[in-house]
């Protein structure tokens, strides 16, 4: 009979204190894992994931197996997917209107008399699945739900009402994220590729 796998966010903060110092052991395991349609996902992981997470600049959360983890060393570990979440400052075109102004503030659309500008958000960063895991065993979806039970614990400490995520300016990855409740709210540009930008109320 199967064992069935509960799927587990594991905080890269968390590894670093089980890996004890032992670089070679999480290197192996970060580097196993693969993103073939974005070779910039796969090296933030491997290059960047753990020096943002000792500035604080960002928190990373490994998908794995939550058996797995506790009974197989580091570098043998399946990471089915990644998600790396921080704070950002949304800035609103001079054309949005005051009615979404209000409804990102949550409150009102002006301040002193002038129009509110900067939002703040909980940013999805990164999310991806492991290109070297198949393509049934996560979906985005899941992914998206993993980020948002993270998020949940930090707006139950100190409040938030917006999502944020920028993706490349694609049919597949704007429609994705606009069946998941996105909605797209702006352009920014990317060296040879726009970025929208995408929010989502809490």
């Amino acid at each position: 009979m199967c064992r069935v796998i509960e799927k587990y966010a594991l905080a890269l903060r968390k590894l670093l204190e089980k890996a004890a110092g032992n670089d070679y052991l999480l290197n192996n395991l970060l580097s196993s894992f693969s993103c073939e349609r974005d070779r910039d996902i796969q090296l933030f992981l491997q290059k960047r994931a753990v020096e943002f997470e000792k500035l604080s600049k960002s928190r990373t959360y490994l998908i794995v197996d939550r058996e797995q983890y506790r009974n197989t060393i580091i570098d043998k570990i399946t990471i089915y997917g990644y998600i790396s979440l921080s704070l950002k400052i949304f800035t609103a075109p001079e054309d949005t209107s005051n009615r979404q102004r209000r409804l990102l503030d949550g409150f009102s659309a002006k301040e002193h008399g002038k129009p509110i500008s900067n939002f703040p958000c909980y940013l999805i960063g990164q999310l991806a699945r492991n290109s070297n895991v198949p393509k049934d065993s996560i979906t985005g979806t899941e992914l998206l739900h993993f980020a948002y039970d993270i998020i949940a614990v930090s707006v139950d400490a100190v409040g938030g009402r917006n999502i944020l995520v920028e993706c490349r300016d694609t049919q597949k990855l704007v429609q994705f994220y606009t069946s998941n409740d996105f909605i797209p709210v702006s352009y920014i540009p990317y060296e040879d590729q726009n970025m929208v930008q995408l929010i989502r109320r809490i």
